[in-house]
């Protein structure tokens, strides 16, 4: 379960002054969500359900006059809310609009809603947003649409390769308009060359709309008209970035380019100034009041936002009572407020090396919801009671007052207890016997989490420090101790407390789904795995325990990096559901996200799902519906993805940066990858994977064989096989491409 980025990331908040026009050229407004501004809840006789159900009445498409007769519709205002509610389950994908301008249930038609991937080879998949296989997408039905955008597509048969082919119907929502790139010339014709390789198609620039811009430069450009069968997009140069790539601008270009709103509207900002800056004590008499209790929290060396804190103590029967206490962030943002459209709107934090792009203001994400040591601040406690097996027995939520007794590092913590650090354990001092206690209740907890065989893919984290031109000057992997894992098994329990307690009240929410493997993935990883001589159970009879099995059989062996990166790979994603589907990776039956309010708005609606239920509040009284949270599943999964895009993004150019410094060095690696074109190779030391070119391997004709993945020369008879340990030497590592170049050492 990932929580804040690692130490060498600081939860500095992107503001205006950080990026700052003067400097590095104008960055584009925030991009609004379709959803933003607009109520979650129709009034009841024109609610998405009411008209997918009177929809579903009739045998064909239906005109809007008609739905708005037979709902009684007569009003202009409601009237206009009936247009905005039909539009929103349009672009949903939920109803068509027909030709002659009628409406029908794309489920009653043989059409599936979901979004284009694309690949920079020019074909591209759409991906079902009922979770079926992607579907094959041909170069001519690309050019009318780009990454990203979501369309209804229809399959019309199978191509040479038996993979499902679609035709586009529909497009639901263009992606958004803007995007990163490099202003091109070519015969006289100006174009944007997008960053993002996904973007395969220029952007037309006329003559008007370069504006400033000169050829070479990185600009931000926005798509005026988009792609048709017969010519690619138009847009605009919206703002300049800088003359040529380099590390200072990575940033800026991942939050143009993945469109990420990081300028605070001044109605928010208003919002925010209003919120007092210290809690009232008096006020909150009514709260369980914890501050003599010696919570603490633990988390890296730079976080800022402080979203948890914990305090376990030993039971009569062996076991612990553990309190998880959590910002009550939902107390300061009221349903539909300017400061809850916005944090709707980005849906979660994204955080970069040094820089983070928050969900909410500083004010609130670094002061009054976060749990700063020795100050009086509000939560919402998951009061658990763990018996010796590890198994929550019972819990119960409450709101509270709290203090957090310490700000703890990961490292203080591991130095202390898994360490033995005498100095570190004296200045622990009082606080040491509680974190005992919570060292004891996690060896309960990772008992149970093995007994139930929840999959461990304890990967490393590679972490950079940038000087202050913003350049890259070094790199490090880091890896996970029992500090960090004692604190993920205590959010875990929490997670899934919230998820039972919100299901058996039957309250509309969102749960963290994480679907059993793909079949096909799970099929590729079956082969792979038999070049190891490793097995796994056939797909219908796989269990978690089964990869968690695999994972501590094949920790020493020296291809146990790899093994673990292709592993984790074959799984699905997760995604956030208003349907309970249960946690494959982590082998439970219910999961939601409850412990990061500060940074994930899924996380704020289990707070105030939690508390309509603390209130007397039943399902059917509660401001949120099923159709609602269909709707922000979809968006908060989107955001969410589009958040790790743009981190790997930064992180990628970074990479390359700090290679940039050692081409020419020889490095140690293991092959993770072999094709037809040469090796892929992980450097043991950074995890960065580069290419060895088939033309950099020594001189022999090669024949590739995919089912072995192997590597063979004709002449000389050397093998490439994947889990290969070899030295090899950095050719080139290019920032732009995000691609690092290698060729085999000759010692290798």
């Amino acid at each position: 379960m990932p929580r804040k980025r690692c130490d060498g990331r600081s939860n500095r908040p992107a503001t205006h002054s950080s990026l700052s026009p003067t400097t590095r050229g104008s960055t584009p407004p925030d991009t609004a969500h379709p959803l933003q501004g607009q109520s979650l809840t129709a009034t009841p006789d024109i609610a998405p359900k009411a008209l997918l159900s009177l929809l579903d009445q009739h045998q064909g498409p239906v005109p809007e006059a008609v739905l708005a007769r037979e709902l009684g519709v007569l009003r202009g205002g409601q009237r206009k809310q009936l247009a905005d509610t039909l539009r929103q389950l349009e672009r949903q994908g939920a109803i068509l609009r027909t030709r002659v301008g009628e409406f029908a249930r794309v489920d009653r038609t043989d059409l599936l809603a979901g979004v284009v991937l694309a690949n920079a080879e020019g074909y591209g998949f759409f991906r079902p947003d009922s979770g079926e296989d992607d579907i094959y997408l041909s170069p001519a039905e690309m050019r009318k649409v780009l990454h990203g955008d979501r369309i209804l597509a229809s399959v019309i048969g199978l191509d040479h390769r038996g993979r499902k082919r679609g035709a586009i119907v529909e497009i639901l929502e263009r992606r958004p308009p803007r995007l990163v790139g490099k202003v091109v010339e070519d015969g006289g014709i100006t174009v944007v060359v997008p960053d993002d390789p996904r973007l395969h198609q220029d952007v037309l620039i006329p003559g008007p709309a370069l504006g400033k811009a000169r050829v070479g430069q990185i600009v931000v450009a926005e798509i005026t008209e988009p792609p048709t069968t017969n010519r690619g997009p138009v847009g605009r140069v919206v703002s300049i970035l800088g003359d040529h790539l380099q590390p200072s601008l990575a940033v800026e270009m991942a939050i143009a380019g993945h469109n990420l709103p990081h300028a605070w509207p001044a109605k928010v900002l208003h919002e925010a100034a209003a919120i007092p800056d210290e809690v009232d004590v008096l006020a909150e008499s009514e709260r369980q009041d914890l501050r003599a209790l010696p919570l603490v929290t633990i988390d890296g060396e730079d976080a800022r936002d402080f979203d948890d804190a914990v305090y376990a103590k030993p039971s009569r029967n062996g076991g612990y009572r553990l309190l998880v206490a959590v910002a009550d962030v939902a107390h300061y943002l009221p349903m539909g407020s300017a400061l809850d459209q916005q944090a709707r709107q980005r849906a979660t934090s994204v955080y970069f090396p040094g820089f983070v792009v928050p969900m909410l203001p500083e004010t609130l994400s670094n002061g009054i919801c976060s749990l700063k040591p020795e100050t009086p601040r509000l939560a919402m406690v998951c009061d658990m009671h763990v018996d010796a097996a590890g198994v929550v027995q019972r819990s119960r939520f409450y709101p509270a007052l709290i203090r957090s007794h310490a700000r703890l590092t990961y490292q203080q913590v591991w130095a202390a207890l898994g360490q033995n650090d005498v100095a570190e354990r004296q200045r622990l001092g009082a606080l040491l016997p509680a974190l005992e206690h919570l060292q004891g209740l996690y060896r309960l907890l990772v008992q149970a989490r093995q007994h139930r065989g929840a999959i461990d893919f304890d990967t490393t984290e590679t972490c950079f420090r940038l000087d202050a031109a913003g350049d890259v000057e070094w790199l490090q992997t880091t890896e996970r101790n029992d500090a960090h894992r004692m604190i993920e098994e205590c959010m875990i329990a929490a997670n899934v407390q919230a998820a039972k307690f919100l299901s058996r009240h039957k309250m509309p929410t969102l749960y963290r789904v994480h679907p059993t493997p793909p079949v096909e993935k799970y099929t590729d990883l079956l082969k792979f795995l038999r070049e190891f001589k490793l097995r796994l159970p056939p797909y219908e009879d796989v269990r978690p325990l089964d990869f968690a099995r695999l994972l501590k059989r094949v920790e020493t062996r020296p291809e146990a990096p790899l093994l673990r990166s292709v592993l984790l790979r074959s799984q699905s994603l997760a995604v956030y559901h208003p349907d309970n589907g249960g946690h494959f990776g982590l082998a439970l039956d219910a999961y939601a996200h409850f412990t990061s309010p500060i940074r994930r708005y899924p996380d704020l609606l289990v707070h105030r799902a939690i508390r309509h239920i603390l209130n007397g509040g039943k399902p059917g009284g509660y401001a949120y519906t099923s159709a609602d949270m269909e709707s922000l599943a979809l968006h908060c999964s989107m955001r969410g993805r589009i958040a790790e895009e743009a981190e790997r993004e930064v992180d990628e150019r970074y990479r390359c940066a700090w290679l940039q410094k050692h081409v020419g060095e020889v490095f140690a690696g293991v092959v993770s990858g072999v094709t037809s074109f040469g090796l892929f190779v992980e450097l043991l030391e950074s995890r960065i994977s580069g290419l060895v070119h088939v033309s950099q391997l020594p001189n022999d004709y090669y024949h590739f064989d995919p089912l072995r993945h192997l590597l063979t020369g004709q002449r000389r008879g050397r093998n490439f096989r994947l889990g290969d340990p070899v030295h090899v030497q950095v050719l080139r590592a290019s920032m732009e491409d995000r691609k690092v170049d290698l060729r085999l050492a000759k010692e290798a």
